[in-house]
């Protein structure tokens, strides 16, 4: 959060709606459950005036939108017992909605299917439970034939697999880099 709060101060400031956003992700991280919702819920509704003066709408981001209903769930799963039933399902039901929202903007969204999934077999409503489990296998990548695509690619292609690595140290000085010809800087005009 120390981080956050730097970004939020530095000159020039992040944007309030990142520092919100990514305060709602590093809350949800900590369990911090209903500050995390109070974040996502700031960005949704795009309560920032710098970000309405630009008419950016963030109620169409469907991965803001999953985060915010994977949150519910989740809140939801701390109403325990019988008598916290109705509480429970008032958050499940709010997933629901939420999770109905990205697929309007993303029909195809995986993550939706799979928390609509989870959140109707909580609800008791196996039949709706089922129909997105059935889109949400249909629709999630295939990790295999990903794992392979990039498998390949790097084979045929060694800058690329250099490139494709998790920290990429360039050598600038090296024999046949761009711009220099025999190990010296060729300026051209």
């Amino acid at each position: 959060m120390s981080a956050l709060n730097a970004a939020a101060r530095h000159d020039p400031p992040a944007y309030p709606w990142s520092v919100s956003y990514f305060t709602g992700l590093v809350n949800k991280q900590n369990g911090y459950l209903d500050e995390a919702l109070e974040s996502f819920r700031s960005v949704i509704d795009t309560q920032f005036q710098e970000a309405r003066d630009r008419n950016f709408d963030f109620s169409r981001d469907y991965r803001l939108l999953n985060e915010y209903a994977g949150t519910l769930f989740e809140r939801a799963k701390l109403e325990r017992g019988d008598a916290r039933k109705a509480e429970r399902d008032r958050y499940l039901a709010e997933a629901v909605t939420w999770f109905q929202h990205a697929l309007e903007e993303d029909p195809e969204n995986a993550t939706a299917h799979y928390g609509l999934a989870q959140a109707y077999t909580q609800l008791g409503q196996e039949t709706e439970a089922e129909n997105h489990r059935r889109l949400h296998a249909r629709y999630k990548a295939d990790d295999n034939a990903r794992d392979r695509a990039i498998a390949m690619a790097r084979r045929k292609s060694a800058a690329a697999d250099h490139a494709s690595d998790a920290v990429v140290i360039y050598d600038l000085q090296r024999s046949g880099a761009y711009g220099l010809w025999g190990g010296e800087l060729v300026v051209q005009r």
